[in-house]
């Protein structure tokens, strides 16, 4: 097989994580057939950096001290692994290495404000190295040592690609990474990492893999190079201060992606991950058109801190299943190799989903998603919120970037949702605008005045718009003309908290739902006297309008429901959400849907072909059961001219029945245990 078709056809990566003080009990015949077992096709194994896995003759590069003698364990891996048709995937990682190589090479290693270095280690007991950050722009990562060693390896083994492990900058106060802040900035450096341009970060590790990069292809073309994708920004102890990504930065100096979620336990069940961070991973890292689909790196433990077990396996389950569900390629990642893992459940647990992940990779080869909505995605909290209501409401979306808005693409979508802190300039309110104009309906979500103000014509209101306190002991009430907006909720209001732009609509606005202010301060809402009263039920200050434009139409919500999800997870701001949604998509809605919301669905398309898959996530995290779920149904329109020749369950294989109702097929699917895959075949 050559570069040209493994990389481009169905994948299911295992990395073995590989401890030094294990390389003289590994068996290559041993570990491969257990790989096949397990169900994978791909397999990431240590090669170098922070240790080197064969002799390397590149100085510095720390070679692993319990290698066997008189043999090349490396290559013996890659000839057992390709001999069952597994591609070898070479991880390095030149984050950090050790402290002999700091003190003959200081000017290598990044450095804090008070310029002491980065350690990494110091207090972990036994007798091993000690390890420091290495600065992103300094020499290590760069032609000294990492390109020579990509060089090396990729000369003398047969690799397949190429992972950089860890390959973002750390927050690096070195005179050589302050003097490139100044420059491409025209500022000194600030004090503090949260203080940086937000591009800082990314640009000094778009610089680094750029030579790495270069090493990889001048000394074999054919080879990819996969890179991690971060989604959404954050904090880390090793490296401090990373940004969110852009997609197109990555590819720059990549050839594949890679995102993590992992669902770290070890935080405490009040620290839990979002359920749905697979979906949205998988989802952010989409090509447009799926040309290239990510990575999701899981991890088999329940944090880092307690590596050597596995997650409880209800939990890991369908986790995992997110990953192919959502439009990605597994890439399992656990401490060790087979036989150094004790816990076995681990093992269990991978080859139960690769296995799954077979049934159905053939049919998902070349699919593209079947989505009525599109959310302009940012990194925000109140875009978590939206995406998580769509899906625990089962609306199908896809995202589209902030830095990758395309006009060009709205049109395929009934209902464009475009959440609080997404950056609308006066060329999308255009393009907004047009798209309403053609038929479509413009939901914008909004807490920005100044924004409201600039766009008040697309938004139907008046140029006055003032922000209100930080409001508590409030309500959302839903007025006559939004009444189908109170679907399933036999009430007259809903919880409402946080700051509100009051807005005046224009005369041919409708109003949806108001502000029914504060009854009392919030530190006496339960004292007396008259507790309970309010003295204002009612007002007339906007808490979504709607306007007919053209065609279509543009909804606004002059507050943070998606903040409002996030924070509460109750029902009525879900239910509000689903309700609203499907009002403006009317008879467009491609997929309806009956199953609890905590079952992820997510339907594609191909030729002659509908799937849909089930994620059944039901119980309280982290699940201590698969809880089977009974009596799913969906309806899914048929394309006019195809009629139904088979559906059937391909994972799970139950007996699914289905009639046709118009131009809709009716399915049931009798139980759902952990993950479906419905394949609808037509002719």
């Amino acid at each position: 097989m050559n570069f040209s078709e493994w990389w481009k056809k169905p994948m299911r990566v295992m990395q073995y994580n590989l401890q030094v003080k294990d390389t003289p009990m590994m068996d290559p015949k041993q570990i491969s057939q257990e790989t096949v077992e397990l169900g994978a096709n791909v397999v990431v194994m240590n090669v170098g950096g922070i240790y080197a896995w064969y002799p390397s003759k590149v100085m510095y590069h720390h070679i692993n001290e319990f290698l066997p003698k008189g043999t090349d364990l490396l290559r013996e891996l890659i000839r057992e692994f390709h001999a069952r048709d597994i591609r070898f995937v070479a991880r390095f990682d030149f984050s950090i290495t050790d402290d002999v190589t700091y003190l003959k090479k200081p000017q290598w290693f990044a450095r804090h404000k008070d310029n002491t270095p980065y350690y990494r280690g110091e207090k972990r007991m036994g007798n091993w190295s000690l390890f420091l950050n290495t600065c992103a722009l300094g020499g290590y990562r760069n032609e000294e040592v990492a390109a020579p060693v990509i060089r090396e390896a990729l000369m003398e083994y047969d690799i397949d690609g190429v992972f950089l492990n860890a390959p973002h900058a750390s927050a690096c106060f070195c005179s050589r990474c302050q003097e490139k802040y100044e420059k491409l900035y025209g500022k000194e450096m600030p004090d503090t990492p949260e203080e940086f341009e937000t591009r800082w970060l990314s640009e000094c590790m778009k610089e680094n893999i750029g030579t790495i990069y270069r090493a990889v292809k001048d000394t074999k073309k054919e080879v990819p190079l996969i890179l991690y994708y971060t989604p959404y920004s954050g904090k880390s102890k090793s490296f401090g201060r990373f940004d969110r990504d852009s997609i197109y930065d990555r590819y720059q100096t990549a050839d594949l992606i890679c995102t993590e979620s992992q669902n770290i336990l070890s935080h405490g069940v009040k620290n839990l991950p979002p359920d749905i961070h697979p979906i949205i991973s998988m989802k952010s890292g989409q090509l447009p058109n799926r040309e290239k689909l990510p990575f999701g790196i899981i991890h088999s433990c329940p944090g880092m801190d307690w590596r050597h077990v596995g997650m409880p396996e209800a939990e890991y389950l369908p986790w995992m299943a997110q990953v192919p569900a959502s439009g990605g390629v597994i890439w399992h990642s656990v401490t060790g190799y087979p036989s150094t893992i004790t816990d076995k459940r681990v093992l269990a647990a991978v080859g139960k989903i690769d296995h799954m992940i077979m049934k159905a990779e053939n049919f998902m080869d070349g699919a593209s998603y079947r989505s009525d909505v599109c959310l302009l995605w940012v990194d925000s909290d109140s875009a978590k919120g939206i995406a998580d209501a769509f899906v625990k409401s089962h609306i199908q979306f896809d995202l589209m970037q902030d830095y990758d808005f395309r006009p060009q693409d709205l049109n395929k979508y009934g209902v464009v949702f475009v959440p609080d802190g997404y950056p609308v300039t006066d060329e999308i309110a255009d393009e907004l605008e047009r798209y309403a104009e053609e038929g479509g309906v413009v939901i914008r979500e909004s807490r920005d005045e100044e924004e409201l103000k600039a766009h008040s014509k697309l938004y139907g209101i008046s140029k006055e718009t003032y922000k209100s306190e930080y409001l508590t002991a409030s309500y959302i009430r839903i007025e006559q003309e939004g009444e189908s907006l109170k679907k399933g909720m036999d009430t007259d209001k809903l919880v409402l908290r946080g700051d509100v732009c009051y807005l005046t609509p224009q005369s041919d606005t409708k109003v949806l739902a108001t502000l029914v202010p504060p009854f009392a301060p919030y530190e006496v809402v339960g004292a007396p006297p008259e507790r309970a009263s309010m003295p204002v039920s009612h007002t007339d200050i906007p808490l979504l309008t709607w306007r007919t434009a053209g065609k279509g139409s543009v909804v606004v919500i002059p507050f943070s429901i998606g903040n409002l999800v996030t924070e509460y997870h109750l029902a009525d701001h879900y239910d509000l959400i689903r309700n609203l949604v499907k009002d403006c998509l009317g008879d467009r809605a491609d997929m309806e849907v009956k199953a609890p919301h905590d079952v992820q669905v997510t339907a594609y398309e191909k030729k002659d072909m509908i799937l849909v898959h089930f994620v059944n996530e039901t119980g309280k995290r982290p699940l201590l059961d698969n809880i089977p779920v009974t009596g799913i149904s969906f309806s899914v329109k048929v394309p006019r001219g195809k009629r139904v020749k088979n559906i059937a369950s391909v994972i799970e294989e139950t007996e699914v029945v289905y009639e046709r109702d118009g131009d809709c097929v009716e399915v049931t699917i009798p139980e759902l245990t952990i993950w479906d895959m419905i394949k609808i075949e037509m002719e």
